[in-house]
């Protein structure tokens, strides 16, 4: 029996193309590559020396973009009370104790930054680039055409 006219043209999926051998390889490809990825076998074996340099280079890394984002934090802080926004320079001129306010204005600032910073320098760690990409240099062998 022919399908109606919309159903034609609504070119619906076929519910068991799942079962297809080519879907069933690609599903135990990508299943290999997470049993990869879950149990490190990727992971480049190194020596204990050579993961210590590692771990103090990206810990180093991490520091240093945290320290940036910090001192970015502080500067933008002072130029707020300098440049006297809100009348913040006046508030704290008339405070009491004008450290207490001074302080209460810069370490927002500075943990927001320098966390900020310490979060985009774990994004851009170059860690993941020593893993080696065995399955993309693998031919495929698979002949059927898609």
């Amino acid at each position: 029996m022919p399908l109606p006219f919309f159903l034609q043209m609504a070119k619906l999926p076929d519910p068991f193309d799942w079962l297809r051998p080519r879907r069933l390889k690609r599903w135990k490809d990508r299943q290999r590559a997470r049993d990869a990825i879950l149990h490190n076998s990727r992971k480049p074996k190194l020596t204990p020396e050579e993961a210590r340099r590692d771990h103090w280079e990206m810990l180093r890394f991490l520091g240093l973009n945290a320290l940036l984002g910090i001192v970015i934090g502080v500067s933008i802080g002072i130029a707020l009370i300098a440049l006297d926004i809100g009348g913040l320079r006046g508030l704290i001129m008339r405070a009491a104790n004008p450290i207490l306010p001074l302080v209460l204005v810069l370490v927002p600032f500075a943990s927001l930054f320098g966390g900020a910073a310490a979060a985009s320098a774990i994004l851009t760690l170059p860690y993941e680039s020593r893993y080696r990409e065995e399955e993309e240099d693998k031919p495929e062998d698979d002949p059927s055409p898609r």
